[in-house]
């Protein structure tokens, strides 16, 4: 097969009354490819064929996008996250890795935090899950993305004259593109019209010049980042386009439990430089993750969503003194199923919530709090996991206050490996009384804390153990 061919079968599926393109191939667990401008599914053509042997690839095209239909729509953010979420509930989509490129990083990272029941892990390269200032943009690019964000010049520019394709995606890779896959990323794009959609993304990039309801939902996507239970793979490209090394660095203090993997020299549309190496990546990355019949079940909890009843909640301040540091708990009839550091009582209130959706609420003595320190050895813990979970926090029980242990020391102890128990620690939201701070990297430092490695640090330093 040739580097431009694309082979293969077109599906449909009708999302209101508009028809959305998308490919299906290959069998085992799915992966979801969700591209950005002006792109389509055609640009993961190359990464998805090695895959197909082991993985179900779907790769949709966005709304306005691809072989997709143009109807007359407003082609913001969120109106694409709309149809995104209406295809994967069509296609009854469930324990999905995203792969995530461009604009598809902030519409699949968004799908993840509001239905984590269905993404069970991300993958993403040259995107931007937060927002960020003028400065950051890649130099050469800025008075061009400038003008994109004009009203009158985008017209000019991105519907007449056709520059994202023509310009942007020309020289956002390294190799010389063929006059074949220049064709191919043209034609769903014939006339001006057809051109809309590409010229509405320059105007809605979360820059902060511009305070808009994408601004604003992406701020979103940044703040929920270090809650989120998935386990994350970042692909880094030098020099990249978007994701810098500071960048990189400022993702890798925030996402509880991400791996960087180094696939070479790429600008902005690595897919056309490296699409073997993103392949073989993915693969083995997602080899990893995938526990054996002796690792017990995936390190995402279902049990954690359908566990329901009554809970008993209370909120207190840490230290009477401090008006920025709280606790927020929470007991089921059998014990306490969650201790997490908050900001306040609606705060705590909102994480016991989204912990367990299916649950009653109810406020209790926040006293009780207190008691969980005084009496900690008889507080009696429920675990709310699954059964691999549960082995991985009951051996964090027995890591002694004072000293540490590091990921592949605890796999050894559960019999399993150092990635499945980091994505176990990582889902644990009891804080402090099953001490998930006390297992750091052997390669040294704090390393990624569900709460902030800036607290780890403090508990650390607060129990006589150096990170």
């Amino acid at each position: 097969m040739g580097f431009a061919d694309y082979p293969f079968t077109s599906r449909y599926l009708t999302v209101d009354g508009h028809r959305l393109h998308y490919i299906d191939e290959g069998q085992g667990p799915t992966l979801l490819f969700l591209h950005g401008n002006p792109t389509s599914s055609y640009l993961w053509r190359n990464v998805i064929k090695p895959l197909t042997a082991h993985y179900r690839c779907v790769a949709l095209d966005l709304i306005g996008f691809g072989k997709s239909d143009k109807p007359d729509l407003d082609y913001r953010f969120l109106t694409h996250y709309h149809f995104l979420h209406e295809f994967v509930g069509a296609l009854e989509l469930s324990d999905i890795t995203l792969v995530l490129h461009d604009w598809g990083g902030p519409l699949g990272f968004r799908l993840a935090q509001h239905q984590p029941e269905r993404v069970s892990a991300l993958c993403f390269m040259e995107t931007f899950p937060f927002t960020f200032d003028w400065h950051e943009f890649p130099p050469a690019a800025r008075p061009l993305f400038f003008a994109f964000r004009q009203r009158r010049l985008s017209y000019w520019l991105l519907q007449r004259q056709n520059l994202f394709v023509d310009v942007v995606l020309r020289f956002s890779t390294r190799r010389r593109l063929p006059r074949s896959v220049l064709a191919a990323y043209r034609a769903p794009f014939p006339d001006a019209r057809s051109r809309y959609p590409i010229r509405v993304f320059p105007g809605e990039l979360p820059i902060n010049d511009r305070r808009t309801e994408t601004w604003a939902a992406i701020q979103d996507i940044e703040q929920r980042l270090e809650r989120m239970p998935q386990p994350m793979l970042l692909l880094q490209f030098h020099p990249g386009a978007v994701l810098s090394r500071t960048r990189v660095a400022w993702l890798s203090q925030r996402i509880p439990h991400l791996d960087v993997v180094d696939c070479g020299r790429g600008l902005h549309y690595v897919q056309e430089d490296n699409p073997d190496a993103i392949a073989s990546a993915l693969a083995d990355w997602c080899r990893q993750r995938t526990p054996s019949a002796a690792t017990g079940a995936p390190v995402v909890a279902a049990e954690d969503k359908t566990f329901s009843g009554t809970l008993h909640w209370a909120f207190a301040r840490a230290r009477p003194a401090d008006r920025d540091e709280g606790l927020v708990a929470a007991w089921s009839d059998r014990g306490l199923v969650m201790l997490s550091f908050a900001d306040d009582a609606d705060d705590g209130q909102r994480q016991v919530s989204e912990r367990f959706p299916a649950c009653r609420l109810e406020r209790t003595d926040d006293a009780r709090i207190a008691g969980l320190f005084t009496a900690s050895g008889h507080t009696p813990l429920h675990l709310i996991g699954t059964d691999f979970q549960r082995r991985v926090w009951r051996a964090l029980l027995e890591v002694p206050a004072g000293t540490t242990s590091d990921y592949a020391a605890l796999a050894a102890r559960v019999g399993s490996q150092a990635r499945a128990v980091g994505g176990a620690v990582a889902a644990n939201r009891i804080a402090v009384l099953v001490p998930c701070h006390r297992v750091v990297p052997r390669a040294g430092g704090a390393g990624a804390y569900h709460w902030g490695q800036d607290r780890k640090r403090a508990l650390l330093a607060a129990e006589g153990a150096a990170p």
